[in-house]
């Protein structure tokens, strides 16, 4: 739940409506899933907070966290992560 107001606090409320719906998931499937997303979501917030703080521009659609990004990939077709984009391009 607290992450869901730091994603609102940082205008990226799209985002952390796409979290609370997968933490929302997590919890009904198991509680354990759903708290491990919520923590995992307070990380990203963290990260994009920081990201933010460094003049840095992120996307609303942007995830910090690679383990978050996988799981919200699965409801939300949008979702970027650069640090996985960037390991999984092949090399020239």
């Amino acid at each position: 739940m607290f992450s869901i107001l730091g994603y609102i606090l940082i205008g990226q409320t799209n985002k952390g409506i796409k979290v609370f719906l997968a933490t929302l998931i997590g919890s009904f499937l198991c509680l354990i899933p759903g708290v491990v997303v919520a923590i995992l979501a307070l990380v990203d917030v963290y990260q994009v907070a920081l990201a933010v703080k460094n003049d840095e521009e992120v996307d609303e659609a942007e995830y910090k966290n690679e383990l978050l990004y996988k799981i919200v990939k699965m409801i939300d077709s949008e979702a970027i992560c650069k640090t996985v984009q960037e390991t999984s391009s092949p090399e020239n």
